[in-house]
């Protein structure tokens, strides 16, 4: 949660901002005013969760600052701290919904549980707000998505005969008893060659592209048409008891079903421009077992990998010949070398002769998905054994490793590898000539610049642009140090030197912006182990 103190009395402003332990408490101090103007100004910047406000300030008052927030966020708390206890505030509190009324002098405390039950309050209106707007959501929904989670645990194997017939007569579903039954799994091909009209981060809209075709395109067939967890389309092709006695044989049923995915697959490439491939599962005579027909035409569909794209490819109940995963020792070793420096031509070079040797030759998809494994498992202890953090170094390709068989073609494994590789040399390389950030060079930058001001982080992101908690991470990693204790010591080590060049004390507190000329003292004695009068009565000594 955030909080935003506002209080005209500067001593007790940094009391409660610097001394009571927020960050334990998981409360961040992201603004402070000592004016009802500059308050209003900085409450819409940050948006904080709690304001903790003084009545009587000068310009605006308190009330007016606490109206204006009312207005803009009716979400956010409100704490008054007063040194009156005058009925009439009172009673404009309770008007404006203020969560506590503190009296001056309140302790830290007392200040710290206001701001806690404050927190408590807001996390009650969210949930009860959430609640709300799900229990309507799913309302709207009701009908439609209970259906799909039917037939998503239908396919999961989840529910015995009995249940199949209990729940889908409950959601109006048409499961007649001693139908043949054969699912159908169809999913867009990777987009690995160049697109003139969808690119890989199109894939989700492809999907439900494909779903809406194959429910308009297959209206006239005994079928049902959903999505399922992957979001690939599922079609259970049902044939009834009656159709089944006027065909010659159970193959027929099986020659319509891959007949109308083949031609789903057509209409699919004339409308989208690109193609998709499907696994077909065998006939189930039970209800019950069209969880087993789903399973093989996933499988089936797993074997474009083998057999490329834009294909319908059948289950076959076959053992797969046995292969082995050949240890290539001194291939690995010059490809962790050339990784480990940045050598992008060197590292493609081995990936297609690693491809070559040991991908391309696969002729089943289990033994693609071991090879690929095998060389994945080598790229992520390169990037451990350098101790450089996963994400940065791979990027969005890192998704791949932690799922590799959602890579379902020979082409999509191999971009996936020259973009891990291209994306893991570039960062060597720009590790290399670039020890720090750019965005720790301007933050250093806006604190000389500003150094006789109250410099904070959250100004600080707010002129860059960038998130506040991402910029403390980054400025701790790169400097060893948050940021406000490295203004605090830049601003100490100023302060030793103006003093010791002569300066007074005064004006050396109001160059470095400290208003409070004891705060200041208290703050150059904790850091050097004297006070400013010390060092300065030192350097007067003849």
């Amino acid at each position: 949660m955030n909080l935003m103190i506002v209080e005209d009395e500067l001593r007790l402003l940094n009391n409660i901002a610097r001394n009571i332990p927020w960050e334990e408490h998981e409360i961040e101090v992201v603004a402070t005013a000592d004016n009802g103007v500059d308050a209003i100004k900085l409450f819409d910047q940050a948006k904080p969760n709690i304001v903790l406000l003084d009545i009587q300030m000068p310009d605006l008052d308190g009330l007016s600052v606490a109206r204006h927030i009312v207005e803009a966020d009716p979400l956010a708390k409100i704490i008054f701290l007063s040194g009156h206890d005058d009925f009439k505030y009172a009673q404009t509190a309770i008007e404006l919904q203020v969560v506590k009324y503190l009296l001056k002098p309140a302790g830290n405390e007392e200040v710290l549980q206001a701001v806690l039950e404050a927190r408590e309050k807001i996390r009650e209106d969210l949930d009860a707000k959430y609640n709300n707007e799900l229990v309507r959501k799913r309302w709207a929904e009701h009908l439609p998505r209970l259906q799909d989670l039917f037939f998503q645990n239908w396919l999961s194997g989840k529910y015995a005969e009995w249940e199949i017939e209990q729940r889908s007569r409950e959601l109006m579903i048409d499961l007649p008893t001693g139908a043949g039954w054969a699912v159908s799994v169809v999913d867009p091909d990777p987009l690995t060659a160049p697109n003139p009209r969808f690119s890989p981060e199109d894939m989700t809209l492809l999907q439900i592209s494909m779903l809406g075709i194959a429910k308009e395109f297959l209206a006239n067939v005994p079928c049902h048409i959903f999505s399922d967890d992957e979001g690939a389309t599922v079609i259970v092709f049902r044939d009834a008891p009656g159709e089944r006695e006027k065909r010659r044989s159970a193959g027929d049923f099986t020659a319509d079903v891959h007949q109308n995915t083949t031609r789903l697959l057509s209409v699919f490439k004339a409308y989208m421009k690109t193609s998709a491939s499907a696994g077909i599962g065998r006939v189930a005579d039970k209800r019950s077992n069209v969880s087993r027909s789903y399973l093989e035409a996933c499988q089936a569909l797993t074997e474009r990998v083998v057999h490329g794209h834009d294909i319908v490819v059948p289950y076959r109940d076959e053992p797969a010949p046995s292969h082995a995963v050949a240890a290539d020792v001194q291939l690995e070793k010059v490809l962790a070398h050339a990784l480990e420096s940045g050598q992008r031509e060197t590292a493609t070079a081995l990936i297609d002769e690693w491809l070559e040797t040991h991908v391309e030759r696969a002729n089943t998809s289990e033994a693609v998905y071991e090879n690929v494994l095998l060389l994945a498992s080598l790229i992520v202890r390169v990037v451990h054994f350098q101790g450089w953090p996963l994400q940065e170094a791979m990027g969005r390709h890192l998704a791949f490793f932690q799922q590799l068989r959602a890579l379902s073609t020979k082409e999509q494994t191999r971009h996936w590898l020259y973009g891990t590789v291209d994306h893991i040399c570039a960062y060597v390389n720009e590790r290399k000539s670039k020890s720090r950030h750019e965005l720790i060079e301007k933050m250093i930058g806006m604190v000389e610049a500003d150094i006789g001001q109250d410099i904070g982080l959250h100004e600080v992101a707010g002129k860059l642009y960038i998130n506040a908690s991402y910029l403390s991470r980054l400025f701790k990693q790169q400097m060893g140090q948050s940021f406000t204790a490295y203004v605090v010591e830049r601003k100490m080590k100023l302060a030793m030197q103006w003093l010791s060049d002569g300066m007074k004390v005064s004006d050396t507190a109001n160059m470095l912006g400290y208003r409070d000329f004891s705060y200041f003292a208290k703050v150059f004695r904790k850091t050097w182990g004297v006070t400013p009068a010390e060092v300065k009565n030192k350097k007067a000594m003849p």
